[in-house]
């Protein structure tokens, strides 16, 4: 895939996973690289570290890797990563669609049944988004993976409600 020229730049990283692109942000040092790695060593892919730069073609938006930091993923804890050396090349992929953001936050979130319902605006696009906090008990990456499936499913809070009425009337 070859770059539009209006290209945009995000800071984060940006993993493919089952060929959906999902850019991971948040504040330094809050886990980003560390969720990604997860991600990778489960057999996903990573497109960019650090800096993405995002294009849109035909109502779609695309994030790609800089040249100087294609296969690369930096680690407070580890350092540069050769991702392709250790990973193998499959684990790198130059560009995927951008269809989803994680947010990593450790602000308390808000208590509610629902969960969260949130979009994020890139390039006047609108994605589904999700702020998950890196401090819980479940892993950020077993969250993000259920989040993910959840989003190609029908609403389980709809059914809840449902369950819920019918109960009222019996």
């Amino acid at each position: 895939m070859i770059p539009h020229p209006e290209t945009e730049s995000c800071h984060g990283v940006m993993v493919c996973i089952h060929g959906q692109g999902v850019l991971i942000t948040g504040a330094a040092g809050i886990g980003k690289s560390s969720l990604a790695l997860e991600l990778i060593a489960e057999g996903h892919q990573l497109v960019a570290d650090d800096v993405i730069e995002v294009s849109s073609s035909d109502n779609q938006l695309y994030g790609h890797c800089p040249n100087m930091l294609k296969g690369l993923l930096n680690s407070r804890e580890l350092g540069t990563i050769d991702v392709e050396k250790l990973f193998g090349i499959s684990a790198t992929v130059e560009s995927a669609p951008l269809q989803y953001v994680v947010e990593l936050n450790d602000n308390p979130l808000p208590s509610k049944l629902e969960g969260q319902q949130q979009t994020t605006t890139l390039m006047q696009q609108s994605l589904p988004s999700i702020r998950l906090n890196p401090h819980t008990a479940a892993s950020v990456a077993s969250r993000l993976l259920t989040w993910l499936k959840m989003q190609h499913q029908a609403d389980a809070n709809q059914e809840l409600k449902r369950r819920q009425a019918a109960q009222m009337q019996t």
